[in-house]
């Protein structure tokens, strides 16, 4: 494994500093998007449709960043493969700045590994709900429809004219 006194080259210096920043504004993008997915779920729960059309702006713009983040996350990782360092994820690049897991950098790797599970949580959690307001609605709608009175898929009364009419009834 490669150490930090084999890497304190200047273009290694620079690396190890735009893996700090590009970490920094990962977490940030993170925080913005944990607030935005709860502040869309608690508007979801009140159906304050102005409010959710108002966030869903937001939320784009933070997809946004986040796909500019990942074009940012793509050159900076070739850039480690170019220079002979590990390339595989930000993690392991992070280790090798300062010698392990210990380190800021590899710390803070991690943590935005853990917020991006909390976000997919989050997401889940947003999902959910919208879907089971879908299913309520929609059968509040099937009450509406059929004015409350759903024909029962199995009718007991008349389970005698329910089939084998060619072969058991004379016509």
């Amino acid at each position: 494994m490669t150490t930090t006194a084999e890497i304190q080259t200047p273009l290694a210096i620079d690396l190890e500093r735009e893996t700090a920043t590009f970490l920094q504004e990962l977490s940030d993008v993170q925080s913005d998007l944990l607030s935005v997915l709860h502040l869309k779920r608690q508007q979801m729960v009140a159906n304050d449709l102005e409010a959710m059309q108002q966030t869903a702006e937001s939320e784009q713009a933070l997809v946004e960043r986040l796909d500019n983040l990942r074009d940012s996350r793509k050159v900076l990782l070739e850039n480690a493969r170019g220079k002979g360092l590990p390339a595989d994820s930000l993690h392991s690049l992070a280790k090798v700045f300062t010698d392990g897991e210990s380190s800021e950098l590899a710390q803070k790797a991690h943590n935005a590994k853990d917020a991006m599970r909390h976000i997919q949580n989050e997401t889940l959690t947003n999902f959910v709900l919208a879907q089971q307001t879908v299913l309520h609605l929609s059968q509040l709608l099937q009450i509406i429809a059929t004015g409350g009175k759903i024909k029962p898929t199995y009718e007991a009364e008349n389970a005698s004219n329910q089939g084998g009419t060619l072969v058991d009834q004379d016509a």
